[in-house]
Formats: C-alpha cells, structure tokens, sequence
C-alpha cells in the first residue's frame, strides 16, 4: 500500500483512528519506526517495526488491526501476525479499538498493560459552538464564561512557532508539577507540521496562560497535550481552551472529540486523579477498550528484547525522558 490519499480514506471507512494514519506513520518513521500497511477484503492495519541493536525486532499496532465488517477480527490479527514474523519480528502488540471483553480469544495473544489509553472519554461535538456551551454541566459552563470575563482570549495559534514555543515551555512545567515525562522539543515541533494538528492557546494581557494540542482525522478530533500555568487555572483558562478545541474541531468537520485517557478506576490517591476530574467537567460518554495484547512470536527471542528494552526504559526514566500522555 503506497498511496496515502486510499490508505486514509480506507482507515476512515474502517473507523480506525489518526494512529492508523499514513502521517502518524511516516511521523514514526523518524524516530526509529518502520510503518508497514496491510490493506484487504477484510480489514488493514498499518503495524510499526522497530529493531534495537543486538535484539531483533518487535511489531505494534496502536488502534489495530481493523476489521471490516462482517470479518472477523481475530482472523484479520492473526493474519497481521504472521505477517509481522515474516518480516522478523520475535512479538507483536496489538490494541484494536474493540470494547472491553471482544478482545479475540484462543488467538495465542496475552493482555499486558495498555500502551495507548485503555479507557477515555468522548464528547460529541454539536454543530455550533451555543449548543456546544448548552451541552456542558453547569459548572463547566460558568467556567468557560468566566474565563471571558477574566480577559482570558482563546483560540488557534495565531504565529504558531512563536506560540509553540511558548507551550511547549508551559508543557514543561506542568509536567514538572504533574510528575510525567515529555519527549524533547524537535518531537512536538514535527508533530505540528507533519500531523494533522491544531494548537489552541489561551492569553491574557499576551501572557500564555493555557494551551492544547489536538489531532483530527476523519470524524474524530484527539486531545493529546495540554498545559496550564497556576494563574492559569485560577481564572479557568483551560475551560475556555477546551470549549475552543471544540470549536476547532468543528471546523475541521470532525463529530467526535476524544479527550485521550483517564484511568480505568479512578480514586483520590491516583497520580491522574486531577486529570480525570477536569476531563469529567464537560461530560462525555466513557468509553472502555480491550486494551494491548501481545504475542511472542519467537518466544526466546521476544523474552530477550523484552528485558533489554525494560531496562533500556528504566534508564531513559530515571533521566526523565519519556512519552507523555501518548505512548509509543
């Protein structure tokens, strides 16, 4: 498969997400991933490869495989799986959008913990930005309008490397208060120009008080990244950047806005529990996916790159380098 316009157009037809997009996988490609896209009668999957010195190689499909419908969805991983094999990978992790418990039984696969987010939150986005403001609690509402009358100003990036910049600067700190990791600058920089992303910024008096980053493809918008100053939160800056996410959104045709993550089983002592509990202000439906699941396709071979990258993880984690909210 090597035309992007009939890949995106299949990937969308199949329901399947911006991390089954011939960008999102051109955009791994830099960073050391190899994209390899199965296109069939019953289903595709774009399945990233990666090898590691002295280890082989494994293979990953963020939100996939996809199964056309009346296919079955087992068949179409096993099928991806062999293929990834052939192609020298020792496993395969494979996280379909599928509800929880569809997951393919009897396929030879193990649940492991979810490399993308397992359970999130989904708005619908109405079709003009009163209704929109009508649909939020009542709360959420008062937030958005106070933000107005706090002289907080919303909306796209207006220089967008200037204002990336600046958010990026913010992303930082709060993930320095937040306790979790970002990758460097050059990542989100190349995010910006080789996806299909919007910036939204919040400002008062010019001062960046807010941002966010979000994706769209097809019929759904992804809120990947966002971040707050303390003054910020006061004059509730992000309400009014979510409210313009959506409006963005909006425009670029999208019905669907992901909020991208929060925990499974939300308590007060959870690390994320102040992340949840801002998502869950502007309502939404919760959605629950089967998660990954992995096969050792070469058992020996898996069980030795497994423990090469965990320690290779632990390292880049105590030098604080990681994924952030989006996992590879």
């Amino acid at each position: 498969m090597r035309d992007r316009e009939e890949w995106n157009e299949a990937v969308k037809g199949l329901g399947g997400s911006v991390l089954q997009s011939w960008e999102w996988g051109e955009f791994r490609r830099s960073n050391g991933w190899r994209p390899m896209r199965l296109l069939g009668e019953a289903g595709a999957a774009q399945i990233l490869l990666r090898s590691a010195p002295g280890l082989g190689a494994i293979a990953y499909a963020p939100h996939g495989p996809l199964a056309s419908e009346g296919s079955g969805l087992g068949g179409v991983i096993e099928e991806v799986s062999e293929r990834a094999k052939k192609e020298g990978a020792h496993l395969i992790d494979v996280e379909p959008r599928v509800d929880e418990g569809e997951f393919p039984a009897d396929i030879g696969f193990e649940k492991i913990e979810s490399i993308q987010p397992r359970c999130t939150l989904v708005l619908d986005v109405l079709e003009d930005a009163e209704k929109q403001l009508a649909a939020f609690p009542k709360d959420t509402r008062y937030g958005v309008r106070r933000a107005g009358r706090e002289g907080i100003e919303a909306g796209p990036a207006g220089n967008l490397d200037e204002d990336l910049e600046a958010f990026m600067g913010l992303h930082e700190e709060t993930a320095e208060r937040q306790s979790f990791a970002v990758r460097p600058r050059e990542y989100y920089r190349r995010l910006m120009r080789e996806l299909p992303a919007h910036l939204i910024v919040a400002k008062r008096d010019g001062e960046l008080m807010a941002g966010a980053v979000v994706l769209t493809f097809g019929a759904e918008a992804f809120y990947l990244y966002g971040a707050s100053t303390r003054q910020g939160d006061n004059l509730y800056a992000s309400y009014l950047t979510q409210f313009e996410a959506l409006s963005a959104a909006r425009g670029a045709g999208v019905k669907k806005y992901d909020m991208y993550g929060v925990p499974c089983a939300p308590t007060e002592d959870h690390p994320l529990w102040g992340v949840y509990k801002f998502k869950k202000k502007f309502g939404g439906r919760e959605e629950r996916y089967a998660g990954t699941h992995e096969k050792r396709l070469k058992p020996l071979q898996a069980g030795v790159f497994k423990a090469g990258m965990s320690g290779y993880a632990a390292l880049q984690k105590l030098r604080g380098r990681g994924s952030g909210p989006v996992s590879d």
